[in-house]
């Protein structure tokens, strides 16, 4: 079963995906489920659960997490399997928060530098659970060869996802395994249980972003 884990609709300001939208694509493409993953909110759980429940779909309550040090951004952490959202904060604050909720924290797109890399992962890699190996907005294909290589070296579990802020994203990478319900997939990723595939979106899809951000495209 495929699972992309990080997906974002329109309660995130740069995107453009209706929860309803999101839900229809994942099931066209043959996703059995999904991780939301908002930008420092979780706004969208409620509509999606229900949404999830109604199709058949494994949901997983997510969120991206800005990391801010020192007034700056650096990086970005998703939780997975959360129950309760968390606002942006220096990472070891983020990394205790998830940890109390049970949470799996991952290290989302580390070595994209050109859209919010992790500024320290060398302290990061001592709290995090697992490293983002595959996300489809990676224009340059060296950043996920990169996280992948730092994954095996460092022993952590991996995750992946299109970080789709448009329908026609969804799904483009994606975690598979045999899980089937949410425990199961969880144990999977801190298992090292499961594989990573997909392709990369054409860098045009971030011309929605922006868009979005401007409030020239209503959400579809």
């Amino acid at each position: 079963m495929k699972f992309d884990l990080h997906l974002h609709t329109h309660y995130s300001s740069d995107a453009l995906t209706k929860p309803s939208t999101l839900v229809k694509e994942l099931k066209k493409k043959g996703l059995g489920g999904f991780a939301i993953t908002e930008h420092n909110n979780c706004s969208s759980w409620k509509e999606l659960e229900a949404l999830s429940k109604k199709e058949g779909l494994i949901f997983v309550k997510g969120e991206e997490i800005k990391v801010v040090e020192a007034g700056r951004s650096a990086g970005e952490i998703i939780g997975l399997f959360m129950n309760q959202e968390i606002k942006p904060a220096p990472a070891d604050e983020i990394f205790d928060a998830l940890k109390q909720q049970g949470a799996v924290a991952v290290i989302a797109h580390p070595f994209d530098f050109l859209r919010h890399n992790f500024k320290d992962l060398k302290k990061a890699k001592e709290r995090a659970n697992a490293i983002e190996v595959f996300n489809s907005r990676c224009v340059v294909g060296s950043f996920n060869k990169k996280a992948k290589e730092f994954a095996k070296k460092n022993g952590l579990a991996v995750t992946a996802g299109s970080d789709g802020h448009h329908p026609r994203e969804v799904g483009q990478s994606f975690v598979e395994c045999s899980a089937q319900n949410s425990e199961a997939l969880r144990k999977a990723i801190l298992g090292k249980k499961v594989t990573v595939g997909g392709s990369i979106s054409s860098p045009l899809v971030h011309c929605y972003t922006t868009l979005s951000k401007l409030g020239l495209m209503k959400p579809i």
